[in-house]
Order: structure tokens, then C-alpha cells, then sequence
């Protein structure tokens, strides 16, 4: 009888587990998105340095084809951004 009463511990003790997981992330997902409302650009750049870490340990070709997109975009973006007239002048024309 002691072996039912330990395993049904047990039972209960891993189902509050998992609930308290599922709450976790639960607040993690609404955290996520309130920070994607109130702060968009730096929440995506969050999101894409966990995506480039995350390649970095499971697939190294891939994370370095991703650093290599993204620092081609960063540097098509600053030549966009040095040609493009400043919005003050362009309502002043």
C-alpha cells in the first residue's frame, strides 16, 4: 500500500509540475506579445537572436547563412537610408 500512496504522490507532484509549466508559459507567450505591441522593432530583433543562436548550436551552415543575410541587410538598409533625402525635406519641396 506504501508503493500506491508513493506513486500517487508522485502522480500529483508531476501533474502540479506541469501545470505550473504551462502557466509559465503562458505568461511568457502574453509577456512576448505585449512586448511585440509596445516595442516591435526590439522584440523582433530579440526574436531573431534567439533564432540565430539557436541555429548556431543545431546548424552551424545555416546560422552562418543567416549572419550573412542579416549583415546584408543592415547594409542595404544604411545605403537606402544615406540616399534617400531626409522627410523634412522632401515636404519642403
Amino acid at each position: 500500500m506504501k508503493k500506491v500512496f508513493a506513486f500517487l504522490i508522485l502522480c500529483m507532484a508531476l501533474a502540479l509540475a506541469r501545470i505550473l509549466l504551462l502557466v509559465l508559459a503562458a505568461v511568457m507567450l502574453l509577456a512576448l506579445l505585449h512586448a511585440f505591441v509596445t516595442r516591435p522593432r526590439e522584440t523582433l530583433v530579440f526574436l531573431g537572436t534567439l533564432i540565430l543562436s539557436s541555429l548556431a548550436v543545431a546548424q552551424p551552415l545555416a546560422f552562418i547563412g543567416g549572419v550573412v543575410v542579416v549583415f546584408a541587410a543592415v547594409v542595404l538598409a544604411k545605403r537606402r537610408r544615406g540616399t534617400a533625402p531626409p522627410r523634412q525635406l522632401r515636404r519642403l519641396r
